[in-house]
């Protein structure tokens, strides 16, 4: 059992990203990224996302560098990868399970409820947004092109906060993308 990483160079937020994966369980990614000191809200579906900064927390952590086609590889061969073309459906599975839990309907395009991952970017679309909330008590963080966006979301926050004070006792903790639907 071995965690693998590639050499960041993919540009988001002003840094380099790489590519962090297991050879056989997300249990011991989830684990290596935890002791690595990577938030939970970088994994993505079969992988976690990381800066150059985290380059040494990593070797600390025992992750062996790889290059890409390789990193590709290994992700094949463990049967834990998502591939491009099916990542929009495994969104989707994710989201309506994320809202089964809560009795969120309809299902939003991108949810997830608590802190492990991370939604889709907000689209280029009037009345889209994007909200994240990091704990129970603080502020979202809202995303939104207009003023539609923003309402939609402050709607979809006070929606997701009822339901998770109803079912959990607590306020809502997670991220959510949504917005109206694109045409054909």
């Amino acid at each position: 059992m071995t965690v693998f990483a590639d050499t960041p160079r993919w540009p988001r937020h002003g840094m380099l990203w790489g590519h962090l994966i297991s050879d056989t369980s997300l249990a011991e990614l989830h684990e290596i990224a935890a002791r690595a000191g990577l938030p939970p809200r970088s994994f993505d579906l079969d992988h976690y996302d990381w800066p150059t900064a985290a380059r040494d927390a990593l070797a600390a952590a025992g992750v062996r560098v790889v290059g890409d086609g390789e990193l590709t590889r290994i992700l094949i061969a463990s049967g834990l990868r998502i591939r491009l073309r099916d990542r929009p459906a495994a969104r989707a599975r994710r989201s309506a399970e994320h809202a089964a839990e809560l009795g969120l309907e309809p299902v939003p395009q991108d949810l997830i409820v608590g802190m492990l991952g991370h939604v889709d970017p907000l689209p280029e679309r009037p009345g889209s947004f994007r909200l994240s909330r990091d704990t129970p008590e603080g502020a979202a963080r809202i995303e939104a092109h207009d003023a539609l966006g923003r309402r939609s979301a402050e709607k979809m926050l006070a929606q997701l906060e009822a339901l998770s004070l109803a079912r959990t006792g607590t306020g809502f903790v997670g991220q959510v993308m949504d917005g109206p639907t694109p045409a054909p």
